[in-house]
């Protein structure tokens, strides 16, 4: 299981009951003392175990013990080597900052796929790879080679958008029924990656009416190659009664 070594606080994000759980924790940013405790664990019953062989006035290490003390001292140094690699509070700032920027454009070209809905409903749901194009080219930026194109097309179109009349071209006032938001990342993981979430949530709603969550997707930030890796996406129980679906070319 992968840690999570630096935290920064944020404002709260809203999300709906099935969509991905995040958590917030308290406090400003700090490092995360996992890996020192293991280490100063890991020392102490080394220390323990030279201990418990010397005692009685034996001052030679016995062969049973040996392999025991030399899988605890390469427990230590390969600890030791995790802490050093850790990032400063500073470049995790940084990092933070960089992830949420990053996330922020995702968002708005993943919003930019909704224009597409009147013309791809009128052509049985299939996604016109020509009109989408554009977007799918300033998407890949973001993200490593390792993930397929594939999956930067539409993350979530809604099936009420399709009765906007196309004409030559949806108006700038188009105001569809949701919108995609990348939601502020507080954690820097152990291996140099940021989770972020993007949520894909309600703007119509009656009044006193919460926005729900439809959708949801989720990738790592590689702080190395400034790229997002691992990417997964989703769609709640009211998201998937309400989307319209996208068929194959």
């Amino acid at each position: 299981m992968r840690k999570t070594c630096f935290v920064a606080t944020s404002a709260s994000s809203r999300e709906g009951a099935d969509a991905p759980e995040q958590t917030e924790p308290a406090g400003g940013l700090r490092k995360c003392t996992l890996v020192a405790g293991v280490s100063m664990g890991v020392g102490a019953l080394l220390c323990f175990v030279l201990s418990a062989e010397i005692s009685g006035g034996h001052s030679v290490v016995s062969d049973r013990a040996a392999p025991e003390i030399s899988a605890l001292q390469e427990q230590i140094r390969i600890t030791e080597a995790k802490m050093a690699a850790l990032p400063k509070a500073d470049d995790a700032e940084r990092g933070l900052t960089a992830a949420l920027t990053a996330a922020g454009q995702v968002a708005k070209l993943q919003n930019d796929y909704r224009y597409l809905t009147p013309s791809m409903a009128a052509d049985g749901g299939r996604l016109d790879t020509a009109t989408s194009e554009s977007t799918l080219r300033k998407l890949i930026p973001y993200f490593a080679p390792s993930v397929h194109q594939q999956d930067l097309g539409p993350w979530y179109l809604l099936a009420s958008d399709r009765d906007v009349e196309a004409g030559v071209g949806i108006p700038m006032s188009f105001n569809s029924g949701f919108e995609w938001a990348a939601q502020v990342p507080y954690l820097v993981n152990d291996d140099s990656t940021i989770t972020v979430t993007w949520l894909a949530m309600e703007t119509r709603t009656g009044v006193g009416e919460r926005p729900a969550v439809l959708a949801w997707a989720r990738a790592d930030y590689d702080l190395v190659h400034k790229a997002f890796v691992n990417i997964q996406t989703g769609t709640t129980a009211t998201g998937e009664a309400l989307k319209q679906v996208v068929k194959a070319p």
